[in-house]
C-alpha cells in the first residue's frame, strides 16, 4: 500500500504513480497500512485508472498512426497529380492541429471556457497560416476568422444559457470575442481588409452580449473582473 505525499492521499492499488497527480509514490508504514487496510479492505473503492490510461494511450497511438499514414498518402498524391501546388502541407498542418487538439482536451483540466477561447485562439492562427500557404488572398481575416467569432459568441450564449448559476465564468471568453471584434476593425479602418460586413456584425453581436452581461450581470460582473484581472 502507497501513499502520495503530494496528494495526501493513501492509494488502495498496486499504482506505482499517484493517479491525480502522477507523482512517485511512498511506501506507507506497515500499522498505518493495517488500519487503512482493516476499515477500507485491501481493493480500491474507485475504478482502475490504468485500464483507462492504457485505452486513452492506445487510442491516441492509433490516431497519431492514422494521421500519419494519412499525410503520407496526401504527400503522394499531391506530388503525382498536382505538384503545382503544395496542398499536402495544409493536410497535414490540419491533422497536426487536430491531434494536439484531441491532445489537450482529454490531458488537461481547464474549464470550457478556457478550452474553447484557446480553441478559437489557435485556430484563428490556423487559418492564417492556411490562407498564406495558399497565396495570402486575405478570406481568412475578411470572412473565415470574423465567422469564427460569431461562432464564438453562439458558444458564449450556449455556456451561460446552460450554466445559468454560474453564467459570469465565462466573462473572460467574452471579452475575447468582443476584443477581437475590434481588432477587426482595425484592420479594416488602416486598409488591411476590404469586407466591413462580417466585422460589423462582429462587434455589434459582441457588444449586445458584453452591453447585456454589464446591465444583468452587475455585482457578479464587478466581482468577477476584479477576481480575473484586479480592476
Amino acid at each position: 500500500m502507497n501513499y502520495c505525499s503530494n496528494c495526501k492521499v493513501t492509494i488502495l492499488d498496486e499504482r506505482n504513480s499517484c493517479p491525480l497527480c502522477h507523482k512517485m509514490l511512498e511506501e506507507m508504514e506497515p500499522k498505518r497500512a493495517d488500519e487503512i487496510t482493516t476499515r477500507y479492505g485491501n481493493r480500491a473503492s474507485y475504478p482502475n485508472i490504468r485500464t483507462r490510461e492504457r485505452r486513452i494511450r492506445f487510442f491516441m497511438s492509433l490516431m497519431l498512426f492514422c494521421f500519419l499514414l494519412g499525410e503520407v498518402a496526401a504527400v503522394i498524391i499531391n506530388y503525382i497529380f498536382t505538384p503545382a501546388m503544395y496542398w499536402s502541407a495544409i493536410v497535414g498542418i490540419a491533422l497536426l492541429y487536430t491531434y494536439l487538439f484531441v491532445v489537450y482536451w482529454i490531458r488537461h483540466d481547464a474549464g470550457a471556457a478556457f478550452k474553447v477561447g484557446l480553441q478559437i485562439f489557435f485556430t484563428m492562427g490556423l487559418l492564417l497560416l492556411i490562407d498564406y500557404v495558399t497565396g495570402n488572398h486575405g478570406w481568412a481575416i475578411e470572412w473565415a476568422i470574423p465567422g469564427l467569432i460569431l461562432l464564438g459568441d453562439g458558444m458564449v450564449f450556449f455556456f451561460m444559457m446552460l450554466n445559468r448559476q454560474n453564467w459570469y465564468s465565462y466573462l473572460a471568453l467574452l471579452l475575447l470575442m468582443a476584443v477581437c471584434s475590434v481588432v477587426i476593425i482595425l484592420l479594416y479602418m488602416t486598409h488591411h481588409i476590404q469586407n466591413l460586413i462580417l466585422p460589423v456584425i462582429c462587434v455589434a453581436v459582441s457588444g449586445v452580449y458584453l452591453a447585456a452581461t454589464i446591465l444583468f450581470g452587475d455585482r457578479q460582473f464587478k466581482r468577477e473582473l476584479k477576481r480575473r484581472f484586479h480592476v
